[in-house]
């Protein structure tokens, strides 16, 4: 029996990881900035649809970070993306959601047709150059990327990234008269001029789930919910199908997305949903 005991003692251990699920949720609707055109939305009511619909999936509310409002600043955001990175394991599952303000910036390292990155607006960040204020704390999709993709090299192959994407970059800074909606995003363009010190990123392919609101010629109105709360359409429609998301495949998603989005908001506007991978997998398995 000893040996047998010793035996056992003896035999090396293998460590078992379980991949966690874990997000950040980012909200913004005050702007300090509405003196140089940021509107005030409705982003930080987003954040606790989207705690829901998470809670809904398997999330454990201690992997769900989120910041709204004043603490959405370019390095609040920052900070979380490194957070991530730093926490994530292989086989991860890892979804950020961002509601707020959208616009296009000069593109600087020419990788854009159209000569624009689409940038997140943080809670600091201004609409216009300034001699002070050369986009600095604009979050474009290249410098995203830069993050994104040490967030997949953590997680692997086995590991899910999915980005849902509130806003729109090719609407108005203000309330269409015709409309009764609040639009997220601004028309008007970040010019940037190159120079010394300016941040420029590569992107690079990321295996990923990205989710936006509405096509590139269309604009991102806002909703109610039920209740009255003015939120983002495109929230609102991931939360009213929160308990189908672990069983539509990518395609069926976008359908129903669609659908659900329709009655909501009185203009088309049609969600986008990019994926790699297999089609045949649900958001939320």
């Amino acid at each position: 029996m000893r040996r047998v005991l010793l035996f056992i003692l003896l035999l090396p251990v293998t460590c078992y990881t379980v991949a966690e699920k874990r997000a950040l949720v980012i909200g913004i609707g005050a702007y300090p900035d509405v003196d140089n055109g940021w509107d005030c939305i409705n982003g930080d009511n987003d954040v606790q649809l989207a705690k829901e619909l998470l809670l809904c999936n398997g999330f454990a509310i201690g992997n769900i970070q989120t910041l709204t409002n004043s603490e959405a600043t370019y390095q609040g955001i920052i900070k979380a993306l490194r957070h991530l990175i730093e926490v994530s394991s292989q086989g991860d599952m890892v979804y950020i959601h961002f509601s707020g303000h959208g616009q296009q910036v000069t593109d600087l390292n020419g990788d854009e047709t159209d000569g624009f990155d689409e940038a997140w607006v943080p809670y600091d960040a201004l609409q216009e150059p300034t001699s002070s204020y050369n986009g600095e704390r604009h979050l474009t999709d290249d410098e995203l990327n830069n993050y994104l993709y040490q967030i997949y090299q953590k997680i692997g192959s086995k590991g899910k990234l999915i980005v849902v994407s509130d806003a729109c970059h090719s609407g108005t800074a203000t309330r269409a008269i015709s409309d009764i909606c609040i639009i997220r995003g601004s028309s008007a363009k970040f010019i940037l001029a190159r120079k010394a010190g300016t941040k420029e990123f590569n992107s690079r392919p990321i295996q990923w789930i990205a989710i936006s609101a509405c096509a590139d010629n269309e604009c991102n109105r806002q909703t109610t919910t039920t209740d009255g709360t003015p939120c983002g359409s495109l929230t609102y429609a991931l939360y009213l199908l929160s308990s189908e998301l672990s069983r539509l495949s990518i395609p069926q998603l976008t359908e129903r997305l669609t659908a659900t989005m329709k009655p909501l908001v009185p203009r088309p506007q049609t969600p986008q949903v990019e994926y790699f991978g297999a089609a045949n997998q649900p958001l939320f398995p």
